[in-house]
This record gives C-alpha cells, structure tokens and sequence, in this order.
C-alpha cells in the first residue's frame, strides 16, 4: 500500500516537469527576428572605488585571568579613481563616441554571422537587444610602462513586453599598448578600444548561440 502511494505522488510530479520542460524554449527559438535598441547606456565613472586591500580592526578585553573578550571588523577604504576618470576625460577629449563604436561593432558582426544575418534586422522586431557599458578601465602592467583597456559590456533581450529573456556580461582585454599612448593617442585609444569591443561582441554573439 506504501509502494502504491509512492507512486501516486510521484507521478503528477514526473508528469509537471515533463510539461515544464517542453514548454521551456530556448531563445533562438523563440526569436525569429530583432533589432538592437539604438540607445547604449554608458555609465559615468565613479569618483571612487573600494580599495583592493582592506583594513582589520579589532578591539580586545579581559573579563578575568583565564577569559577574554574581543571584537573585530574589516574596513575597506574608498580610494581615489584616478586611471579610469583619466581614460574617461581622453576618450570626451578626443571626441571618440564609445556608443557608435559598439553599436557599429555589433551590427556589423551580426550581419557577418551566418546564424543570425536572416534574424538581425533594423527595426519592427518582436525582440531588442540592448546593450550598456557599466564600467571601462585601463589595466596597467606591474613590470612595465605597457598597459591594455578593459570595456565591460552587458547585454540584454527583451520582448515586446519589455521582459528581459536573456542577459549576459563580459569584458575582454585590448592588445597591450603604451599607457602614455593610450591617453594621448586618439588612433591609439580608438584602436584599443575597438579591440577590447570587437573582443566581447563576439563573445556574446557566441553566447547567444548556445542560449
């Protein structure tokens, strides 16, 4: 009698995941067509950022010969955001526009795909892609004057009722160039920049493909 209730529970369970299941489509196949939201979010860099290396703090006392009391806390110290306000103040003062470069490295990428060039279309799609920049930094080298830019990138797909269906993030490295150039440089920023973004786009087109 045990075993025969065992399975009259067990079997509307076996019953809703097998449903569950079917009914849980992967994006590609319920997208058909979209279009990417011609507005990149670029977040402004904050002034300051925690600092990498925190702070123990401990306070400590004796109630008797044998017993002790004591209390701690971590302190992580804001600290001044210096390299990436640098890159940020270059980037305005060369007049480079970080949102036509990713939205053009997008673009172009997905028309070039073989995958979604018939999906990717400028505009009446059921689905949008957008994208936004959280944060970009310059990451320098410990034994060298070198140092390479890091654009992170989020990507999101809505549907018609602006549901988030899927999101992804990611950041890639550009080739290694001198910092000095990299701030001074327009060709030499723009450069690394494009790097770093024709890097993560193709990241997150492969991703795609596997959602």
């Amino acid at each position: 009698m045990t075993y025969f209730f065992k399975i009259l529970f067990l079997l509307p369970l076996l019953v809703f995941t097998a449903c569950s299941s079917k009914n849980e489509l992967k994006i590609n196949e319920q997208m058909n067509s979209f279009s990417l939201y011609k507005n990149v979010v670029i977040l402004s860099t904050p002034q300051t950022v925690p600092s990498p290396f925190s702070i123990g703090l401990g306070v400590g006392s004796s109630i008797s010969r044998h017993v002790g009391v004591s209390m701690g806390t971590t302190i992580r110290p804001e600290i001044s955001n210096d390299e990436a306000l640098d890159l940020e103040r270059s980037i305005a003062l060369h007049n480079i526009s970080l949102s036509n470069i990713i939205k053009n490295e997008f673009s172009q990428q997905m028309k070039n795909d073989e995958y979604y060039q018939n999906k990717f279309v400028p505009f009446g799609a059921n689905y949008t892609v957008h994208l936004f920049i959280p944060k970009f930094l310059i990451d320098k080298s410990m034994f060298s004057s070198n140092a390479n830019l890091k654009v992170y990138i989020d990507l999101e797909i809505l549907n018609k009722n602006s549901d988030v269906i899927y999101s992804d993030s990611v950041v890639n490295e550009s080739f290694s160039y001198k910092e000095n150039s990299l701030l001074n440089n327009k060709m030499v920023l723009e450069k690394a920049l494009i790097d770093s973004i024709e890097k993560s786009i193709k990241e997150l087109i492969s991703n795609m493909k596997k959602s």
